[in-house]
């Protein structure tokens, strides 16, 4: 059986407000997305790695990738305008030679452990997400107000890497589509509304999803670094 990670680095990384993507900021003396990418070179259970990337930026990434030796890559492609369109992306470039699992993974979560990768790989037949529990009050709001106080027991943060079988994924993904759907914020999102069972795992608070400054000094203490 085989097993892609799919890397999803096609965001700009707004919040940074720099005209490097977030994913290409320096980490510790390595390029963020070098991190990740080295989490599932290293893993046995990973077969090949297709990284998706903002547009102008393909030729930047391989340069930053050379000098690791990251023999499982497989592919740096253009990623869409939205992340499911960027998964889609790579979903079409590995249509022809599919493998098993996909494990799709956000460039901008470096810290994932091997424990994490193995346990979505294992899990994937089906399809699964890891989850953190909100450990905060989740309100709904609109104009400024509070409309709704939601039930935080029953709620969780979605936390990648997630895992599917690529026949799963690719259906669903063709459902979105096919309803207009562009902006899906995540793929177990886009499986469960396709009619399909998400199984959820509890996550890693250690697995940070880097998305401003504050998050990266973060990383960087979580590193050793800090």
């Amino acid at each position: 059986m085989k097993h892609t990670a799919i890397i999803l680095g096609g965001g700009a990384g707004k919040r940074f407000k720099g005209e490097i993507p977030k994913q290409f900021l320096p980490l510790v003396e390595r390029p963020m997305i070098v991190h990740t990418v080295e989490a599932f070179q290293s893993s046995p259970s990973i077969d090949a790695i297709i990284v998706a990337v903002p547009a102008g930026w393909e030729k930047r990434c391989a340069n930053d990738l050379k000098p690791y030796d990251l023999t499982k890559v497989q592919g740096i492609i253009t990623g869409g305008e939205t992340r499911q369109l960027s998964c889609w992306q790579v979903l079409q470039y590995l249509k022809d030679d599919p493998p098993n699992i996909c494990v799709i993974h956000d460039a901008a979560r470096p810290l994932v452990s091997a424990t994490m990768i193995e346990t979505a790989v294992r899990e994937g037949d089906e399809g699964m997400s890891f989850c953190l529990p909100a450990v905060e009050t989740i309100v709904e709001w609109s104009d400024g107000e509070i409309v709704r106080v939601l039930p935080r027991d029953e709620l969780c943060q979605v936390q990648t890497p997630q895992a599917f079988p690529f026949k799963i994924l690719w259906d669903a993904h063709c459902r979105a589509l096919e309803a207009g759907i562009t902006d899906a914020s995540d793929d177990a999102g886009i499986v469960f509304k396709a009619g399909n069972r998400v199984r959820v795992l509890e996550g890693d608070p250690r697995n940070i999803k880097i998305t401003g400054p504050v998050d990266l000094k973060l990383a960087q203490y979580l590193l050793g670094d800090g």
